[in-house]
């Protein structure tokens, strides 16, 4: 009798999910043996903190499935919110946040330009426009932080519906858009498939350039409302501020499963990844480790994660060969 192909299999459920597993792991252990992990304060801190990365992986999210990197976020959202700041000096803060949201949608059109039709490698173009970034945000502070004074601005990083931070629920709102795109929509199809293999998508008859330049005006947009939340939280524009934030999302999208080579990831392994790196900052923070050791943590996490993609690849490669011999 012929195997059921369709068996539950405790190891390939856990290579495929490996994320979700390991947040709802360290989240039972920290609610049992960290005090105050179980907080309503605590979680909503992880939730206020995280739901901006959340945001930017998003973006980082397609431009990784369509075989890219984006390392301009950070800089990006430095660049929003001293932007914003300096305009909020002399104009009402609607026509700041619209000016700082252009500039950004404008550098997310440079990187896709220089990308999709210049053909320029994504790494150089995306870190060429961070270091841009940083220098113009430097440069228009004056190296400094630039205070914003609006409350009704400020109040968005802060504010809360139903006990839920509103950068968390624009998340939410966000994350589905975006799987709707993925899952719903022929663009996504062609993401992956980009990813997967660019040559061929173009000779199927996809507009692999457009859709590459889409991508990474999508992510700056993604940015944009990242920054806007995360300028309102911090009442300034901070021109080294955001520091890593491209790391962090790069490691939240390859912790979910996503693959630098492209063609893979999913907005729920996306999701994991963010909430998983913060449940290890936030229970790392109360039991008192010094920041050093927890970029140690996080890199090793981010190395373990790394090897269970690989594992994923072998049960899958011994699952397909059991099928073909199965038929």
């Amino acid at each position: 009798m012929k195997r059921n192909n369709r068996s539950f299999r405790p190891l390939s459920f856990l290579a495929n999910n490996s994320a979700f597993v390991a947040v709802l792991a360290i989240s039972i252990f920290g609610a049992l043996a960290v005090p105050h992990f179980r907080s309503e304060a605590n979680t909503s801190s992880i939730l206020n903190q995280y739901s901006i990365i959340g945001l930017l992986a998003l973006g980082q999210l397609l431009v990784i499935i369509s075989g890219g990197v984006d390392l301009s976020q950070g800089g990006m959202v430095a660049l929003y919110s001293i932007v914003a700041a300096v305009m909020m000096k002399s104009y009402p803060p609607a026509l700041a946040i619209a000016v700082a949201t252009l500039v950004i949608l404008f550098l997310g059109c440079v990187n896709g330009f220089l990308v999709a039709r210049a053909k320029m490698p994504p790494f150089i173009v995306t870190f060429g426009v961070l270091q841009v970034c940083r220098g113009v945000a430097l440069m228009i502070a004056n190296a400094r932080p630039v205070a914003i004074k609006y409350e009704e601005f400020t109040n968005l990083g802060f504010m809360a519906i139903a006990n839920i931070p509103l950068s968390t629920i624009v998340w939410v709102i966000a994350s589905l858009i975006v799987a709707f795109i993925l899952s719903r929509r022929k663009i996504g199809r062609h993401i992956y498939a980009i990813g997967s293999n660019g040559e061929g998508t173009r000779l199927s008859g996809v507009n692999v350039t457009r859709t590459k330049f889409l991508i990474y005006v999508f992510a700056a947009a993604c940015v944009s409302v990242g920054a806007l939340m995360w300028t309102a939280r911090v009442k300034s524009g901070q021109p080294i501020g955001a520091s890593g934030y491209e790391l962090e999302t790069i490691a939240a999208v390859v912790v979910g499963g996503g693959s630098l080579s492209g063609g893979k990831g999913t907005v729920f392994g996306c999701i994991c990844g963010v909430l998983l790196f913060g449940v290890i900052s936030s229970m790392l923070n109360l039991i008192g480790v010094p920041p050093l050791w927890q970029g140690m943590v996080k890199g090793v996490v981010m190395l373990l994660a790394v090897s269970l993609g690989e594992f994923q690849k072998r049960i899958r490669s011994t699952e397909e060969r059991t099928y073909e011999q199965a038929f």
